[in-house]
């Protein structure tokens, strides 16, 4: 079986395989069996595989135990955890080792260099009117899947992400990496960090742009 990737297309699987795509909800859909199953088992079988992190086989064993028993909470429960487990496993192992971090100085290379981001502000909206980056959309954290409509239609588009020290805005990154954006990034340090260079440095020129340096010290995560 591939490695399970995306939470609600695991579930969205897991739901027409249950069914056998008829239409039928899961808790009307009642699958004949040659012979009595206990669910438990099953349940058993998911647990020490997802206790292995073994998804695959995990997923598996709980898609069985729904299957024996559509209306039994415990394995539907468990087709979840197992999803939720599976894309986090998935977003932790392909995390490179710069975390998609963007410093201030790379972003104004970039920007100096004609690169363009779509740039999110996840701050409260009193912190954004208080002083934000140029071209910045402000959507609150708190209110970031109520707003996909405002992203950019093109999920390679490059979008930065920032609050105040990169503590919040993080959580946004998981939450649209998760969601198919494939170029977004955070800013290293925040708005805080971004004050700070542009306070005490000359704004880059136009030329080669900075690159990460792999020996940075990867416990110096900018708050991530």
């Amino acid at each position: 079986m591939q490695k399970l990737t995306r939470i609600g297309l695991l579930l969205m699987l897991g739901l027409l395989v249950i069914t056998g795509c008829t239409g039928q909800s899961a808790e009307s859909a009642a699958i004949p069996t040659a012979t009595a199953v206990n669910p438990r088992e099953f349940i058993r079988e998911a647990e020490a595989a997802y206790l292995e992190g073994d998804f695959a086989a995990a997923f598996t064993a709980a898609q069985e135990a729904v299957r024996a028993a559509p209306q039994d909470a415990t394995a539907w429960n468990w087709v979840q955890r197992v999803a939720v487990a599976a894309a986090a496993d998935d977003y932790l192992t392909t995390l490179p080792g710069d975390r998609y971090r963007v410093s201030p100085e790379e972003f104004l290379a970039d920007r100096v260099n004609g690169q363009s981001y779509f740039i999110i502000d996840v701050r409260e909206p009193d912190e954004y009117t208080a002083g934000h980056i140029e071209d910045a959309v402000n959507i609150p954290l708190r209110e970031l899947t109520r707003h996909l409509a405002d992203l950019p239609a093109n999920r390679s588009s490059r979008i930065l992400l920032y609050c105040h020290s990169a503590r919040r805005s993080v959580h946004a990154l998981v939450v649209l990496r998760e969601l198919g954006y494939t170029q977004v990034y955070n800013l290293e340090g925040g708005y805080a960090a971004y004050e700070d260079y542009i306070a005490n440095n000359p704004l880059p020129t136009p030329g080669p742009t900075p690159t990460f340096d792999p020996a940075r010290d990867p416990d110096q995560d900018g708050g991530c």
